[in-house]
């Protein structure tokens, strides 16, 4: 099954383009592995008045080079990560830190907020000013 639209269509030009830009090809590249020139591929993607379409063995070819760039492009399944513990929000500074502390986050140090976000499991705590 081809991965492109049959080369008479009017998707073929749009198509290639789109999926040579979803590959992160440039054209000069795909050309290389397809074996053309670079200008016949931009002529192949133009949408204007000076595109060609390729012969039925350069069709061939760009189908089957992209249909296994495609097949290397595709993600691999993605591993299941451990569950992050969540964020430390901070509240408003009239909050207390901890019950037993007694202390406002206003009047709190960072270390002493450090040490709280840790104490509540935290395992990274990023500051921003």
């Amino acid at each position: 099954m081809p991965v492109l639209p049959d080369f008479e269509s009017a998707e073929f030009a749009p198509a290639l383009k789109a999926m040579r830009k979803q590959l992160q090809l440039s054209r000069t590249a795909l050309a290389a592995q397809v074996g053309l020139s670079t200008a016949a591929i931009q002529r192949y993607e133009a949408q204007d008045g000076s595109n060609i379409k390729p012969s039925r063995d350069a069709y061939d070819r760009l189908c089957k080079v992209l249909a296994g760039l495609l097949s290397d492009s595709a993600p691999p399944p993605a591993p299941v990560a451990a569950a992050e513990p969540a964020p430390v929000v901070v509240v408003p500074e009239t909050a207390v830190i901890a019950a037993d502390d007694g202390i406002l986050l206003a009047d709190a140090t960072l270390e002493q907020l450090i040490a709280r976000a840790k104490a509540m499991g935290a395992k990274k705590v990023t500051v921003e000013f």
